[in-house]
């Protein structure tokens, strides 16, 4: 779409004006070379595209030049006075030229934006966070998954520990949030590694975290092994979804999908009642967040729990 016939959208339906808008969201990338086996981000950009030429084998992630990125940003901020920018890239920090170049052209800009992308514990340079925070970026979020190397290892993501707090410590230098990604019910998961994943939750105390079931999302390995083994799946959308009444994950070699959700749904709750999460909050954004956090745990998700 040519850029002058950029239209923002109707953010105002939201609340809080003042702190959450203008709001945009845009991509500067497509595509993910990652090949983890609960994500479905290969079926829309697929690791090959025929009518390109490419083999099945090849991953069709492509980066937009960091030049045509500021130019949306330049409309987005003059024209319709956004302050608060989401990139949505599978992995914003996959490329470090493309990073840098586009967090130079903000800084020269001075634009005094809050953003936040899409980061990997195994992708960055202490050059390309200290940039990234002066540009602006101002939140990471990590998908960190499991607490058990034996179960990450199993669907593709087998970073080390130790390479994760490196990570989390790196960020935290350069004054930047961490949002961090947690994954319940992955094939090799029982009991005991889903309570070392809330323990690490619970360690790593991040200023904000996503707590999710494992789903077999068409596209994704585990939809492929689901449907090898004849694994119960949902039977509408609806149950695909991580915050319904009818919501289904997969079952693991060791649970079932129930078990799986119950925790998921208590991990959730006792994360988010720490105190010492809450005091964290409380000394980084003030009290009237953690009034909201506190309305935001007052009532429970309403499960079917089959």
């Amino acid at each position: 779409l040519p850029m002058e016939k950029y239209r923002a959208h109707n953010w105002h339906c939201f609340t809080h004006i003042d702190e959450r808008q203008p709001y945009a969201s845009l991509y500067t990338s497509l595509g993910c070379p990652f090949h983890c086996h609960f994500c479905c981000i290969q079926a829309p950009f697929k690791r090959g595209e025929q009518a390109l030429g490419y083999s099945p084998r090849v991953n069709s992630y492509r980066m937009w030049n960091p030049s045509s990125i500021i130019t949306q940003i330049d409309i987005l901020v003059n024209e319709y006075g956004v302050k608060n920018i989401k990139f949505a890239d599978e992995i914003f920090v996959l490329n470090k030229r493309h990073v840098i170049g586009i967090c130079n052209q903000l800084i020269e800009r001075g634009y005094d934006l809050n953003i936040w992308a899409y980061a990997r514990v195994d992708c960055w340079t202490e050059e390309m966070l200290e940039k990234m925070k002066r540009a602006g970026i101002n939140w990471l979020c990590l998908g960190i998954e499991s607490g058990s190397v034996r179960v990450r290892r199993d669907v593709r993501k087998g970073y080390r520990h130790e390479d994760l707090l490196k990570t989390v410590e790196a960020i935290r230098k350069v004054g930047i949030y961490i949002i961090a990604n947690y994954l319940f019910g992955l094939p090799e998961e029982d009991m005991e590694s889903m309570q070392e994943t809330l323990k690490l939750a619970t360690e790593l105390n991040s200023e904000f975290a996503n707590f999710y079931s494992a789903m077999a999302y068409p596209g994704s390995r585990l939809y492929e092994r689901a449907m090898e083994e004849n694994l119960p799946l949902p039977e509408s959308w609806t149950g695909y979804s991580q915050h319904a009444y009818d919501t289904l994950p997969l079952p693991t070699r060791y649970l079932s999908g129930t078990e799986v959700l119950r925790f998921r749904d208590q991990a959730f709750y006792a994360y988010f009642t720490n105190p010492r999460y809450l005091e964290m909050i409380r000394q980084t954004f003030g009290p009237h967040i953690v009034e909201h956090i506190r309305k935001m745990t007052s009532q429970k998700l309403e499960r079917k729990y089959t």
